[in-house]
C-alpha cells in the first residue's frame, strides 16, 4: 500500500473516532505529569511550584532558591525521569494497541488504552521496551547511523507482541527485524510526512527572526527600551508558536499512530488486508465489538 493510501485510509478509520482518540493522548500528557511532580513532591524535590511562587511574592531568599541541588536530588530526579519515561511509553504502547484495536474493528475507548498494565502484559511489555532501549543504546554506542537502523528493525516488535501475547521478548525483536527487511524506508518516509506538522512553523519563525536582525539591531542603537519591546515580542511569538505546535500535536499524534499502524497492518497481512472492510468496522461497528470484547473475556478467564 502506497504511503499516500496508507494515510487516507488512517483519515477514514479515525473518523468518529477522533474525540477518544484526542482525549486519550490529553489523559496520557495529564497522568505522565502529575505522577512525575507527586513522585518529586513526596521526595522532596518537587518544589518547583514553590520556587515558582516565592519568585512571584518577591522572596528571593527563600532557602530554596539560593540552595543548589544536591547530588542525591540530582540522582532522585533522574531515576523518577526514568521511572516516568517507562510508565510514559507503557502508556503510549497502549495507546498504539488501542488504535490497533480500532483498525481491526473494535470501537477506540478509553480503557482500551490501559491494557499494557494488565498484570498478564504489564511486566513482558515493561522488558519489551527495556530491552529494546538497551540494544538501540548499544548500537547508537558505534554511530548515530546504526542506532537510528535499529530503531526502525525493532519498531514494530511491540505490536508483535499485542498480537501474539505469548511471544518471547527476543523472538518479538527478531520478528519485527524481519518484518522491517526493506521496508524500514518507506516507514521513515511515512514518520517523515508528520514530521513537517512540527518544523514548519518553527522554521518560519527562524526565518522571522533572521530577517529581523538588522531591525533589532538598529532599534537597539536608537533606543534601548524599543529594542526591548522588540526582543520580547519575538520571545511572545516564539510562545505562540510552541503552544500552536503543541495544539497541531492533538490532530496530528492520532493521525500518525494510526497510520503507523495501518503500515503494521499492511506488513502481517500483506495483500489480504481489506482497508476498506476495515472502515466498514469502525463506522459500525457495535456488534463486532461485543464479539471483541468477549473475545478478550474468554482469553482473560483462559489464563486465570
Amino acid at each position: 500500500m502506497e504511503r499516500r493510501e496508507i494515510k487516507r485510509t488512517a483519515k477514514k478509520l479515525l473518523k468518529g473516532n477522533w474525540k477518544v482518540a484526542i482525549l486519550n493522548l490529553i489523559i496520557i500528557s495529564v497522568l505522565t505529569g502529575a505522577t512525575s511532580q507527586i513522585i518529586l513532591t513526596i521526595l522532596g524535590t518537587g518544589d518547583s511550584m514553590t520556587m515558582i511562587e516565592s519568585v512571584l511574592e518577591g522572596n528571593l531568599n527563600d532557602p530554596r532558591m539560593v540552595a543548589g541541588p544536591s547530588v542525591t536530588a540530582g540522582l532522585l530526579t533522574t531515576l523518577v525521569s526514568i521511572l516516568v519515561g517507562f510508565i510514559s511509553s507503557l502508556l503510549y504502547a497502549g495507546y498504539a494497541w488501542n488504535i490497533l484495536d480500532m483498525i481491526d474493528g473494535a470501537k477506540l475507548s478509553i480503557e482500551g488504552m490501559f491494557q499494557t498494565f494488565k498484570r498478564e502484559r504489564i511486566f513482558k511489555t515493561t522488558g519489551l521496551i527495556v530491552v529494546t532501549a538497551i540494544l538501540i543504546a548499544l548500537w547508537s554506542l558505534l554511530l548515530i547511523i546504526p542506532g537510528i537502523i535499529k530503531t526502525y528493525s525493532y519498531s514494530q516488535a511491540l505490536n508483535l507482541m499485542k498480537d501474539d501475547p505469548s511471544i518471547s521478548i527476543m523472538d518479538a525483536l527478531d520478528q519485527s527485524r524481519e518484518l522491517m527487511k526493506g521496508k524500514k524506508w518507506n516507514f521513515f518516509l511515512l514518520q517523515l510526512s508528520f514530521i513537517w506538522w512540527y518544523i514548519l512553523p518553527i522554521v518560519i519563525y527562524i526565518l522571522i527572526v533572521l530577517g529581523s536582525i538588522r531591525t533589532i539591531s538598529a532599534s537597539m542603537e536608537t533606543s534601548t527600551n524599543e529594542g526591548i519591546a522588540i526582543i520580547v515580542g519575538f520571545v511572545l511569538l516564539f510562545l505562540v508558536v510552541m503552544l500552536f505546535v503543541i495544539l497541531i500535536s492533538f490532530y496530528v499524534e492520532p493521525y500518525r499512530t494510526t497510520a503507523q499502524q495501518v503500515f503494521y497492518r499492511t506488513l502481517t497481512d500483506g495483500d489480504t488486508y481489506d482497508p476498506i472492510q476495515s472502515i466498514d468496522h469502525a463506522e459500525d461497528n457495535s456488534q463486532y465489538n461485543d464479539a471483541y470484547k468477549d473475545s478478550q473475556s474468554d482469553d482473560d478467564l483462559k489464563k486465570d
